[in-house]
């Protein structure tokens, strides 16, 4: 059953981080395929997978779900009504004006690609407009972005542990911050349409 923690907790971002690690592909997968493809919404996806599985899971996003999905090059924007799937093999940013760079070195720390880094720099750029979902996945990769989100008060979402492959992640975030909404991958589409929804009947 999926849980709300209060008022104030629908998702009204733009630039949502999907994160995820071990399960997360499947997982990713079928909350996509719930999800139309909307021109207000963009999301960042950080999968901790290897190298060798980036074109197959970018032709699995587009066949599966319907979302047009790319690895981005330095000097890309993030666009809506698209899934920009960050690289495990180079270190990724994002500019003050929104667009990608992308470094020939790894990635420094524990995770490749790191759902922090890129948590932290898209908080701090887009705000209240930045928003994450923490799925399955094994360490704590994302809890401290997760906070920094909160920090400039954008919505944080985590799938229900109790549903997961592995519930380490998406526990470490519920643990270290105070969660907008908690529920299975079919919920989390189900409460993310009806927001966008309600975004778009607002804006016109």
């Amino acid at each position: 059953m999926s849980k709300s923690t209060g008022k104030g907790s629908h998702f009204r971002n733009l630039i949502i981080v999907l994160g995820a690690s071990t399960g997360g592909l499947m997982a990713i997968r079928e909350f996509l395929s719930h999800i139309p493809v909307r021109d207000n919404l963009a999301f960042v996806y950080v999968q901790h997978i290897a190298v060798q599985q980036v074109a197959t899971l970018l032709n699995m996003i587009e066949k599966h779900t319907g979302w047009p999905a790319r690895e981005p090059s330095t000097g890309q924007f993030i666009k809506p009504g698209t899934v920009t799937l960050i690289s495990p093999q180079f270190e990724t940013r994002v500019s003050r004006q929104g667009w990608v760079l992308r470094f020939a070195s790894p990635w420094q720390g524990q995770y490749a690609p790191s759902i922090d880094q890129l948590a932290n720099r898209l908080a701090l750029l887009y705000r209240q407009d930045c928003g994450a979902i923490i799925f399955t996945g094994m360490g704590n990769d994302g809890a401290r972005g997760c906070q920094v989100i909160k920090e400039y008060t954008g919505q944080v979402w985590v799938q229900d542990p109790s549903g997961c492959t592995v519930p380490a992640m998406p526990q470490a975030v519920i643990d270290c911050c105070k969660i907008d909404f908690v529920g299975s991958i079919e919920e989390l589409a189900k409460r993310l349409n009806e927001d966008t929804i309600q975004m778009e009947a607002c804006s016109q």
